[in-house]
C-alpha cells in the first residue's frame, strides 16, 4: 500500500471520526490553500482552523459523517474523497452535505484543498 493511500485513509477515517480539526493539524501543510466551490481561496493552516472553528461553533449535532469513496492519483500526488455529512445546526436548520474532496500533495501534507459540494 502507497505511503499517499495511507495518509488519505488515515486522514479521512478522522473526519468520519469528527476529529476535523486534528485531521487538520496533523496533515495540512502550513501554508495550504483551500478553496470552497467558487470561492475565495483560504491560505494558511492558521485560517483554515478559524474558519473551522467559527463553522463548528454553529453545530449543535453531528448526526453522521459518512465516506463513500476515495481515490488516489500517485503521479499527480492528488486525491479525492467523496463525503456526505449530516449535521444540525444550533437554530435547528438541518445541513445535508454531499461533498467531494479534491487534495493535492507534497511531503506528506496536505498543501491545496478544494471542495465540491452538493447541498
Amino acid at each position: 500500500m502507497s505511503t499517499l493511500l495511507q495518509n488519505v485513509q488515515a486522514l479521512d477515517q478522522m473526519v468520519v471520526d469528527g476529529k476535523i480539526l486534528d485531521a487538520v493539524e496533523k496533515y495540512f501543510a502550513e501554508n495550504v490553500i483551500t478553496t470552497e466551490g467558487n470561492g475565495e481561496p483560504s491560505k494558511g493552516k492558521a485560517a483554515k482552523i478559524a474558519g473551522l472553528k467559527a463553522f463548528f461553533a454553529e453545530i449543535a449535532t453531528v448526526n453522521s459523517i459518512k465516506l463513500h469513496a476515495q481515490g488516489v492519483d500517485e503521479t499527480g500526488m492528488v486525491t479525492f474523497s467523496e463525503f456526505t455529512f449530516d449535521l444540525q445546526k444550533a437554530d435547528g436548520s438541518r445541513i445535508l452535505w454531499n461533498e467531494i474532496l479534491r487534495r493535492k500533495w507534497a511531503a506528506g501534507q496536505v498543501t491545496d484543498e478544494r471542495y465540491y459540494t452538493a447541498a
